[in-house]
Order: C-alpha cells, then structure tokens, then sequence
C-alpha cells in the first residue's frame, strides 16, 4: 500500500525539538514502512534539513512551510497558501493522511490520485469540518473528539474512528528497579507551562498541601516562552510569585525523549490540571507517565477518561468547582497517604500503556487504510 502523510506547515519533520505531533506521525510512518508499506511524510522545509531523505524506510519531502504566530487569521492564511503549495507535489498513493486545516478541501477537489483522503482529527473542531466532505475517515484522538466532530457536522459520523494517540513503549517504561519508599516524594508536571494548563492551580493546590506534607517537592517541567506554546514570561512571573516559599522547582522543556523518561522516572506522583475544555483532546504527557509507573492526577476532562480509570490507574478531580485548589490538594493528599494502593495502581498503569505502542496504533490505522482501499477497489 502506498500511504502519504502531510503534516502542518509549523514543525520539522524528525522533530528538531520536541514536537508531539512529528514524533507521532514519524514513529508511525516507520511502523508502516516495517510492516512493508510504501510511505512518505511531506513537512515543512527547514534549515539544516535536507529537500528529500530517507530514514528507516520513510521518504521524507520537505517543501515550504512557516513560524507559527499568536494570530489565528494569520496562521489560517499562512496555512492556506502552504495547502496550496503542497498540492501539486502529492505523490500517487492509495492513502492520504492529513494533519492540516486548509489541505483536505483541496487535495480532495483537485488531486484525487494522491488516494483517499484519512484527517488526522487531533483538535476540537471549530465548525470547519462541514468543508470536509471529501474526506473518507476521520480518525479522532478521542472520544471526547469524536462527540464534538459529530455535534457539529452530523453526516461525518458514520466516517468516524477513535484511534489514540501512541507513544513510544520502547522509551517510556518503568525503571528497573520500584521506586523506593520515601518521605519527600516529588510530584511531576510536565507540559506547556500556560493557563490553559492550570499551572497556578497547582500552585494555589500544593500550598495548602505542603501545610501537612511539608516534605513533598513539585517538579514542573516545560516552555515558558510564547514561541514554544508557553503563557510567557508575565504568567511565568505570577507562578514564580506563588511559588515562593514552597518546595517547588521550575525546569526548562526536556525534548529528548530518553531524557524525559527519566524525568518521570525519578518521579513520584504525576499531575496534570489542565483546564482547556475545548483543547485537550488526548493528553499524551499523563499516558507517558503512566507509561513509566506514575499515577496520574489529572482533571475532570473527558478525553482522560479515553485512558485513565479512576481509583485503577489514575485520579481525578474537580476543577470546575470554586474550591478546585482545595479539591485537587485533598486528592493529592488521598494519593500520598494511601501509597500502597497508589503503588498497586501505578503498575496497572504502566501494563495498560503497552496498548498504546506504536505498533498496536499503527496495526488500527492499517486495518482502516485496508479498507478504504478496499472500498475504492470495489467502486
């Protein structure tokens, strides 16, 4: 089978540093090639990066491609003409899967030869998908992600999939040895630090913690430049400020993957607070901790629930609630003191992330690309 895959006009393609979506999109094109598929990833061009290359398997075409900016007008029109440069060099194929806005109309309308057309639905929809007619799966992260695609554009229900988002199984593991048994345990958040992410009510949370469990240290990992999706240096500044006088320590992003699993190795206890209701669509941060043993603290987001069982491999707590720092503190707290059973959980929690390896998530897009082809065939 031959399968395309386009990402957006933002990131390199092998990620330079970090990048989630890359790194999902390289991984799984190298599953796809393993399993003795044609495949090709079209990225943007960025310096240092060779026009064309091929690794494990994988033709990479890098051609055109922008900075992101804090305007959504002007990234839509910086992605519109990306789309419209991308579509003359499609390659023939049988599948083409698209993380992008503008490109599914047109590659739909004007290139049918660059295969059926699958859209990667990573982001809640924002009343576009109705453009989307031509599209012949929509493979949604979540079912949170799902609902909402259906909600808004009806006649794309019967196209959808849930398939998750996988990580790398094969980096994020639990260490060799359990973690030991201590008093100052530390509890791990990595992400961009921004308010969507419910960083100061973390902060706001551990301070009335650290009133009964002054040993306990919080790690937070992750950008704070603007550039990078942080809130910026002024929401940097307020952190900073409510962070005095705790046991709390700020570290720059990890981008290396082997580096960041040891981060959630050394750990003890992880949490996520985002409270993006309409931008958290799969929460891949908590998955790789669980993935390394760390039960996950996280909020009342419905896409979490795709993967965290509550009280069996995660917790989670109210956040919309007016004492949601009390809340989340008092849940935390659950968790410390009842560490057994947090333990116990945490070893759940890393046997059911194997499911989300690359190789299983490759094997359920496969499996829809098969019939998609297999339709085709028949028309």
């Amino acid at each position: 089978m031959r399968i395309s895959i386009v990402t957006g006009p933002w990131l390199p393609v092998p990620p330079l540093q970090g990048g989630a979506v890359p790194r999902l999109w390289q991984g799984l094109a190298e599953q796809f090639a393993a399993k003795g598929h044609e495949v090709t990833i079209l990225c943007r061009s960025y310096p240092g990066q060779p026009q064309q290359e091929t690794i494990n398997g994988v033709m990479y075409v890098r051609y055109g491609g922008f900075p992101q900016s804090r305007s959504i007008a002007l990234d839509l029109l910086k992605d519109l003409v990306y789309a419209l440069a991308m579509v003359p060099v499609l390659p023939r194929a049988d599948i083409l899967v698209i993380n992008d806005f503008w490109l599914p109309i047109f590659a739909g309308a004007l290139r049918p030869d660059a295969g059926r057309i699958v859209l990667n639905a990573a982001r809640f929809p924002k009343g576009q998908y109705y453009l989307y007619a031509g599209v012949a799966l929509f493979a949604a992260v979540s079912r949170a992600i799902q609902e909402a695609i259906s909600n808004q554009y009806p006649a794309a229900t019967p196209r959808i999939r849930v398939i998750p988002n996988p990580i790398d199984t094969r980096v994020f593991c639990p260490p060799i040895s359990p973690r030991p048994v201590r008093e100052d345990k530390t509890i791990l958040y990595v992400g961009r630090v921004h308010p969507e992410k419910g960083i100061h009510l973390l902060l706001d949370a551990f301070a009335i913690l650290s009133d009964h469990l002054p040993h306990v240290k919080l790690r937070i990992i992750g950008p704070v430049k603007e550039s990078q999706g942080g809130g910026g240096e002024d929401y940097f500044r307020s952190l900073q400020a409510k962070a005095k006088g705790l046991n709390v320590e700020f570290l720059p992003p990890i981008f290396e993957p082997i580096k960041l699993a040891d981060a959630y190795r050394i750990a003890d206890l992880f949490c996520y607070p985002s409270l993006a209701e309409k931008g958290e669509s799969f929460g891949v941060a908590p998955l790789e901790a669980m993935a390394t043993g760390l039960v996950p603290v996280v909020s009342d987001l419905a896409c979490f629930r795709d993967f965290i069982a509550e009280d069996k491999t995660g917790y989670f707590f109210n956040h919309r609630s007016s004492d949601a720092a009390k809340n989340l503190s008092a849940v935390l707290a659950s968790a410390i003191f009842s560490w057994e059973k947090t333990c116990k959980m945490g070893a759940k929690a890393a046997n059911y992330s194997k499911s989300f390896s690359y190789n299983r998530i490759a094997d359920l897009y496969l499996n829809e690309f098969q019939g998609l082809k297999t339709a085709k065939i028949k028309l």
